[in-house]
């Protein structure tokens, strides 16, 4: 069997991989259990979940330099010493959203995950492919990009892009004072 090479302090230990070697690794999933119950528990009030992403990062810095009990080193310091252990990513991407194939609604939106998303008024009745991803979602006619929105966090909301509905806008002006886009777009 094979053993996988995983830095502990300042020595390097050989542990089997998968199943054989999971029972070895708690140390790592205790400190992601601490990671979440002192940053995000309560859950953060943010506003995007980029912005989420921007506090996850700044946290996971100030990280590198707290010490696991009595540890004499650092999270920092110890990482540093098993980063040469690690394997080097695949060079080939790895996609990591999911594939949608919605059909674009008579108001010119696709439903994803209950929330409701605008496309060009110009699709409406076809269907089109949606890649969600954790923090936005791209859609496509074909292999056009034709629209992308930051993703929802709450549940049955809706992202309306003013511009998606232009072109309809040209051909019934008096629909512009009631456009739900346009509230949006002036947020409201």
């Amino acid at each position: 069997m094979d053993r996988v090479p995983v830095a502990l302090g300042d020595r390097a230990l050989l542990l089997p991989p998968g199943l054989q070697g999971a029972h070895e690794k708690g140390g790592g999933e205790g400190q992601i259990g601490w990671f979440r119950r002192n940053h995000l528990v309560p859950v953060p009030e943010v506003s995007s979940l980029s912005e989420l992403n921007t506090c996850i990062e700044a946290w996971d810095v100030a990280d590198e330099t707290r010490r696991i009990g009595a540890r004499p080193r650092t999270i920092g310091e110890m990482f540093a010493l098993e980063a040469p252990l690690l394997r080097p990513l695949p060079d080939e991407p790895f996609e990591t959203g999911r594939w949608f194939t919605p059909r674009v609604d008579r108001f010119s939106q696709i439903s994803i995950r209950t929330n409701r998303y605008s496309v060009p008024v110009r699709l409406i009745g076809r269907r089109v492919r949606v890649l969600l991803h954790a923090s936005e979602l791209i859609v496509f006619d074909g292999r056009t990009e034709v629209a992308r929105h930051e993703r929802l966090l709450a549940k049955a909301s809706s992202r309306l892009e003013l511009d998606h509905y232009l072109e309809a806008l040209v051909r019934k002006p008096s629909a512009l004072p009631r456009a739900t886009a346009l509230e949006q777009a002036r947020g409201g």
